[in-house]
């Protein structure tokens, strides 16, 4: 064949690399081009049919035959490498799919699919490249870069999930939508006056539906809070739940900034106004049943969590919070209970034994070997935590101090200023212990790093 010919076809199939790509997997042409089109009519039946039913290797094998078929049909590619995706072979599904936008450099599939299939591989380089090629291609796409945008957000890829959101903006796809979509990437990336003014400008407009005005002025809430405001963080809240009591998201949000500024009843009430709305969440019911402990009202507060424990016994916070509750009310008996029964659940939870060590230390009486027990097993079972090491080292030291064993309490409180030196716990109870032995000098100095902590609790 001449060069000539040799050129064209080359070009007949729109690219080289990919006929030779896929040429050594493809048996030799056996068909007259009238039984080829039959074949390939039939390979696409049967792979629509195997994709609905999720027979998904089953559908990259016809999809395959197909592209050794036409070789020239972006189509089938485009199919070949979605199919590989779902069945897991990312590899594949990456060069099927950059065929597919090699033969069709028109069409934003290829690359919004290699796209989704780069970020299950967590090629960041790769990514990047593939959404740089669809903006310079398709600038004025805005649908196209606004699914990126909700897709890579879903991901957590905030940053490149805004400069998305943004490319869908400057090419007109302004829609109430989008503005909140990028209301909320800002708020994520830290642009929280950005953030703010889009949302209020759809918080604002009386003729958006009553739900888009509630989230925008969620975010609005949400961005004020994160920059240091909290008034009109609480304020927007409010306007929230007012303009749809049906989002659960704004009566968390709401209650938790009014648990941080110590305002319990106020998070109690609108944690209550939350649950009469939105009787069959559970989701209100762990902070509902906290505030309430903070707030002193012990009996509502164990009610509330005993319910969420039997609507969901996996909800492990709830078995602290009645812990707490049953230790502050001197229910000793049921806040060792609680805990057994969050054992029972999880006998893996990572603080189970230092939690019944300290029940076992603040019994009435104190039941010393139980406690040197369970710390025992707390250091054993639980994983590597600097702080929860430093409590069992302290716990042990005071049983230590408390049964005159001297020399393993200075010890145990020493490994525990060791291992958190920002407690003052540790420091006063050496203290104390070196008096006791009299130690006049080393009580002096420990007292005064006590001191000094306490007059630099930041340093």
């Amino acid at each position: 064949m001449s060069s000539i010919g040799v050129h064209r076809s080359l070009a007949a199939c729109a690219s080289a690399f990919a006929c030779l790509m896929y040429a050594a997997d493809c048996p030799p042409a056996t068909l007259n081009p009238q039984a080829s089109q039959g074949r390939l009519a039939e390979l696409a039946k049967n792979a629509q049919v195997e994709m609905t039913q999720q027979r998904f290797d089953e559908a990259v094998r016809d999809f395959k035959e197909a592209a050794c078929l036409d070789p020239h049909d972006p189509r089938i590619f485009y199919a070949l490498g979605s199919s590989e995706a779902a069945a897991g072979d990312f590899l594949s599904a990456r060069k099927a799919l950059a065929t597919a936008d090699r033969l069709q450099p028109g069409n934003p599939l290829p690359l919004a699919m290699l796209v989704r299939v780069n970020v299950s591989m967590g090629d960041v380089d790769s990514l990047k490249a593939s959404l740089s090629k669809a903006a310079v291609r398709f600038p004025a796409n805005s649908d196209l870069h606004a699914t990126l945008a909700q897709f890579l957000l879903q991901n957590k890829l905030s940053d490149l999930a805004l400069a998305e959101a943004l490319r869908s903006q400057k090419a007109g796809g302004a829609t109430a939508q989008s503005m909140l979509d990028l209301a909320v990437l800002e708020n994520t990336v830290g642009a929280y006056d950005d953030a703010i003014r889009n949302a209020a400008v759809l918080e604002g407009q009386t003729g958006l539906p009553a739900a888009v005005r509630a989230s925008a002025a969620g975010v609005a809430g949400l961005s004020y809070e994160s920059a240091g405001q909290r008034e009109p963080a609480i304020s927007h809240l409010r306007a929230a739940i007012q303009l749809d009591p049906s989002q659960e998201n704004s009566y968390l949000a709401l209650a938790f900034l009014l648990e941080k500024a110590q305002q319990y009843g106020e998070a109690v009430e609108v944690l209550e106004q939350g649950h009469g709305k939105l009787p069959q969440s559970t989701s209100l019911l762990l902070p509902l049943g906290s505030n309430l402990i903070l707030a002193e009202k012990y009996a509502a507060g164990i009610d509330v969590l005993k319910e969420l424990l039997r609507q969901t016994p996996n909800e492990y916070d709830a078995y602290i919070k009645l812990a707490d509750a049953f230790r502050k009310t001197g229910a000793h008996e049921q806040e060792v209970n609680i805990l057994r029964d969050l054992g029972n659940q999880n006998p893996d939870y990572p603080a189970l034994h230092l939690l019944l060590a300290r029940a076992a230390f603040n019994s009435d009486p104190v039941d010393y070997a139980k406690t040197l027990n369970e710390l025992g097993l707390a250091e054993t079972r639980s994983p590597p935590d600097a702080e929860m090491d430093a409590e069992i080292f302290y716990l042990r030291g005071r049983v230590y101090v408390a049964t005159n064993r001297s020399d393993e309490a200075v010890a145990a409180l020493r490994r525990a200023i060791e291992l958190g030196p920002m407690d003052p716990g540790p420091y006063y109870q050496l203290a104390r212990l070196y008096e006791k032995l009299g130690q006049k000098e080393l009580a002096k100095n420990t007292f005064a790093r006590l001191q000094y902590l306490k007059s630099n609790p930041f340093q």
